[in-house]
């Protein structure tokens, strides 16, 4: 599977909206809403809920590749383990 730096920002995007979608779900509920089904990221789950836009969470991924190491994710792995795509695509987002 080849991606592309846009890729990796559009990627990057999408999981700030869902972030934001599945705290609007959560929002409000006993325990904030422990249990309920929430959204899966393509980033590393601490890495978007601590990203304020798309580049900051690009550069957190490029800065701390380790972090997905350990994920069963396999896109997660993929993004974390290109360097160079991710930097590239730090330079356009």
């Amino acid at each position: 599977m080849s991606l592309k730096p846009q890729n990796l920002i559009q990627a990057a995007e999408a999981d700030l909206r869902r972030r934001e979608r599945n705290v609007a779900r959560h929002k409000g509920l006993p325990l904030g809403g422990f249990g309920l089904k929430t959204e899966q990221y393509a980033f590393h789950a601490p890495h978007v809920r601590r990203a304020r836009d798309a580049k900051h969470l690009l550069e957190m991924a490029l800065k701390r590749p380790g972090a997905a190491s350990k994920s069963t994710k396999r896109n997660t792995r993929l993004i974390y383990g290109d360097a160079a795509l991710l930097a590239h695509a730090i330079g356009i987002a």
